[in-house]
């Protein structure tokens, strides 16, 4: 069984990436990341890295900045979050408004970082509405009142359904709140469309349950954290503005986002091997995708023929199948040398003595979608179609045309014998039937003609290249036919 996790994927975009971009370089585990990871993937890293592939922090920020970020932090929320928003509010209500807003700020931005808490838990929900509450008041009081009507607009996109109850919090307090919410309604509204991959995934919108699946809501404009819980996990937390009148759409794929690492080091981290085998290639591909990079190395160490070793592996980005794959055995420690030759390989270098290539050679583009390699005499069968459309558009062909040509050799002549001395009055008239027939008849038999010549094929597999560039990699494709 193997313990953990690398794979090197190194996903290539072609012709189709986008002016520029550089190469991204990720880290994937199963389970924990080994203590000795940094040690043994420096190597790897840094001779990427002369290759324009970024890794570690500068991926993470991108990804954060662009996509999402954890709905959880390391430190997470605290156990007893609710006991110090009680102690801040308490603060609040013994005139300490300073003091409660040092308690109660970090309190709500904490709460804002963990949104995968409150899906967890919707009861803590309560003391995070008490805590804006108290803050918002708490600031009004000591005269910020630019910080206060931002934190209760918050207040009201993410509770528009609860008010400042007035024999709580007094009057004046009621009222402040009311003004704020009036105005934030009177801006419109917008719609937010949360599209869900995951089935019976359930939404939380700034921490608040919306519904089970996709789904479309209408709300005040501003800026919403989104969350998706599926298999009891949240997803990462989704950032969306919403414009009044506007239409705003986020597609969560909780799966991927359940895998995906960006504190610390950034990659993936699956919870199963068959999970990793499964998604590896193509989460890499999705999340240098969603960047906008050309390329992606996903490095890790897994278990070879029974021994500890780094594998790589070079990657279709169209059908997410290894190109080119190549391991280093742990044991002996490799030099660095033959570390930095693995990532060269990757690279489109030929294979440096001491790498044991599993997929090698120039490099090998994997079949096309539904098709499969014959590994014996190294060709590719490509499956496009139900093979059973072809006949069945040569059979309508046929007729069609058949069809065509009695109409065409009936049209004008007699029905009947006609009399002799006498003119036939009973004459077929076909026309312009006969011409709509045969025309439909040749453009069947033209779609039957394409469907055979583009229907399975075996032919020898085709052989892809990678060159370094200034700005990531130029990727290549040589076909025989």
């Amino acid at each position: 069984m193997r313990n953990l996790v690398v794979c090197l994927v190194l996903v290539m975009m072609g012709s189709s990436a986008r002016a520029g971009s550089d190469g991204i370089a990720l880290e994937a585990y199963t389970g924990d990341r080994p203590k000795d990871a940094s040690r043994l993937l420096s190597p790897i890293l840094d001779e990427l890295a002369r290759q324009k592939l970024a890794s570690g922090d500068t991926i993470a920020r991108l990804f954060e900045t662009a996509v999402s970020r954890p709905a959880r932090t390391p430190e997470g929320l605290a156990p007893d979050f609710g006991d110090q928003v009680e102690r801040g509010f308490k603060s609040f209500t013994a005139g300490k408004f300073e003091d409660a807003i040092k308690q109660l700020g970090p309190l709500v931005e904490t709460a804002h970082t963990n949104s995968g808490a409150f899906a967890k838990d919707p009861q803590l929900r309560e003391p995070l509405r008490r805590a804006m509450i108290a803050l918002g008041l708490a600031q009004q009081r000591s005269g910020d009142l630019g910080a206060m009507r931002a934190t209760f607009s918050e207040l009201a996109r993410s509770f528009p359904l609860d008010a400042v109850a007035r024999a709580t919090y007094g009057p004046e307090a009621y009222e402040t709140y009311e003004a704020v919410r009036k105005d934030v309604a009177a801006t419109g509204k917008g719609k937010l469309t949360v599209k869900v991959i995951d089935r019976g995934g359930t939404v939380f919108i700034d921490e608040a349950y919306r519904a089970s699946g996709t789904t479309t809501v209408e709300l005040a404009p501003g800026e919403y954290r989104i969350v998706v819980m599926a298999n009891d996990q949240p997803s990462r937390t989704h950032y969306v503005s919403v414009r009044a009148g506007g239409e705003s759409t986020v597609i969560v794929d909780a799966a991927f986002d359940q895998t995906v690492h960006t504190t610390g080091w950034t990659g993936f981290a699956f919870a199963t091997e068959e999970a990793r085998d499964a998604h590896e290639a193509a989460y890499a591909a999705q999340l240098a995708n969603a960047i906008g990079v050309a390329s992606v190395a996903v490095i890790g160490i897994e278990q070879v023929k029974g021994h500890a070793a780094i594998v790589g592996s070079l990657i279709s980005l169209e059908t997410g199948r290894e190109i080119r794959r190549a391991s280093v055995a742990l044991e002996p420690d490799p030099s660095t040398d033959r570390l930095k030759a693995l990532a060269r390989f990757l690279a489109g270098e030929p294979a440096a003595a001491g790498l044991d290539v599993i997929v090698g050679g120039p490099g090998k583009l994997p079949p096309a979608s539904g098709g499969g390699r014959n590994h014996d005499t190294d060709e590719v069968t490509t499956q496009n179609r139900w093979g059973g459309w072809r006949y069945i558009t040569a059979g309508l062909a046929v007729g069609a045309l058949g069809t065509a040509g009695v109409l065409l050799g009936l049209d004008g002549k007699c029905k009947t014998t006609p009399v002799a001395g006498h003119v036939c009055n009973d004459i077929y008239v076909n026309s312009p039937a006969e011409w709509y027939v045969l025309g439909a008849g040749v453009l069947v038999a033209g779609i039957s003609v394409y469907l055979f010549a583009t229907q399975t094929s075996t032919h020898p597999a085709r052989t892809a290249y990678v060159a370094p560039t200034t700005h990531g990699a130029v990727a290549g494709v040589s076909l025989t036919w």
